[in-house]
């Protein structure tokens, strides 16, 4: 690793997890990528070091940090130590990062296809038992919207918004999305825009693989998937290998599969996108991002006009995250739930009267105190879908944890 003091650390996108080891609480830091089989642990003291590196703070800010915030000389040799073994597990941005992340994204290109990495966790891996509790959940006495008669609306949909939480927990607001998606006519390709949940270094990344669920392989449409990568002048499928554990639009397939069973054929283009709300503000510190945004949206709405195969998009986004689960020093209870599920109303107005901005004005207003998910889907989608109309079709929450925690979601048609 570089010793230059100058040299500015980046802690790559990582999940946190609390673990016990000898009887005291540590930090484990999980790499989404899986580049390493190590979870490097920490105590809680180590936590105002690993916020710093943000690739703001060189390694002599973050001596004088932490010297001032502790009161004895953090000497460098330290910081160094602690840098060299997060470096070692492929956590630090850096060439030996890049390198590995390489290797493992080449050797998942040889893959026959993505298989299904949640099956027999978050849905059955079994396909009657899987149909059976896909259908449970459009039962109308169970407060579902019921069995969608299929193609019966002559309006073709150009998009929909349904969640990405656990199935179990959100399979009535995915029903609601589906069965009005399933009503409409269909479309030849669905473009499925999922939360990077580990963060995509170039914002967007699709997936060229063919996508293995229990119901069957979806084929990937390649045809599109070249053009837009001949348009934006780069692979589009870059960072694929983010797509290999990601839940988000494995779910989505399987609604899809159920829905159209045996009645229609359809490819799709799956992409991951992971962006921030700052990027629409007047920060020229943003000004890169924002021009990376609009290339790729641009790009992908014209290879969709242009297509002779008829195109609808899926967002797949959850909304609110709250509670002590996502860093939250309270508990949630009745009040906070319904003031956020106010809240999301008011977002998911802005939607329906198509305006995105307005939407994306409501998330930056607190800072995204809420933790809306579903940012970076919903906004590529509204920058890349033609609607003239849009329809609120369920808001809800589930919790997550005994402390309260609790995601919100909802479900949307645009035509």
């Amino acid at each position: 690793m570089n010793s230059d003091l100058q040299i500015m650390p980046r802690l790559r996108p990582i999940e946190p997890v609390e673990l016990a080891v000898q009887g005291r609480r540590v930090i484990g830091l999980k790499d989404p990528l899986q580049l390493s089989d190590n979870v490097l642990c920490f105590h809680h003291e180590a936590l105002p070091l690993l916020a710093m590196l943000d690739g703001r703070h060189s390694l002599l800010d973050i001596q004088a940090h932490l010297t001032a915030r502790t009161g004895r000389i953090v000497f460098l040799d330290e910081i160094k130590g602690l840098l060299e073994k997060l470096d070692e597990s492929f956590l630090l941005e850096g060439d030996r990062f890049r390198k590995a992340f390489e290797q493992k994204t080449a050797a998942y290109r040889q893959n026959p296809f993505r298989p299904s990495s949640h099956a027999g966790k978050s849905y059955s891996d079994d396909p009657e038992k899987l149909k059976g509790e896909l259908g449970s959940h459009f039962e109308a006495e169970m407060g579902g919207p019921g069995h969608p008669e299929l193609f019966s609306d002559s309006r073709r949909p150009v998009g929909i918004v349904a969640p990405h939480i656990d199935i179990r927990a959100g399979g009535k607001s995915f029903a609601h999305a589906y069965h009005a998606l399933a009503s409409g006519q269909p479309s030849d390709i669905y473009v499925i825009l999922g939360t990077g949940h580990a963060g995509v270094e170039k914002m967007f990344t699709a997936c060229s693989l063919d996508f293995q669920t229990p119901l069957g392989i979806v084929q990937t449409d390649r045809d599109l998937l070249d053009l837009l990568s001949s348009e934006i002048g780069r692979d589009a499928a870059q960072e694929e290998i983010l797509h290999a554990t990601e839940h988000v639009i494995e779910f989505q397939l399987v609604f899809l599969q159920y829905v159209f069973s045996n009645r229609h054929q359809f490819t799709i283009l799956p992409i991951l996108c992971s962006l921030s709300y700052n990027i629409f503000g007047k920060d020229e510190s943003f000004a890169a991002q924002r021009e990376v945004f609009k290339q790729f949206c641009a790009a992908l709405k014209k290879i969709c006009r242009k297509s002779s195969k008829s195109v609808c998009f899926v967002a797949s986004a959850d909304l609110d995250h709250i509670g002590p689960q996502y860093g939250d020093s309270f508990v949630p209870h009745q009040g906070t739930v319904a003031r956020a599920i106010e809240k999301d109303g008011e977002l998911m107005g802005s939607l329906e009267r198509l305006d995105i901005n307005d939407f994306i004005s409501r998330v930056a207003i607190d800072s995204d105190a809420r933790r809306i998910c579903g940012f970076s889907p919903i906004t590529a989608m509204f920058h890349c879908m033609e609607a003239s109309e849009a329809k609120l079709l369920s808001l809800d929450h589930a919790y997550v944890d005994d402390r309260n925690s609790f995601v919100s979601f909802a479900s949307m048609i645009f035509h």
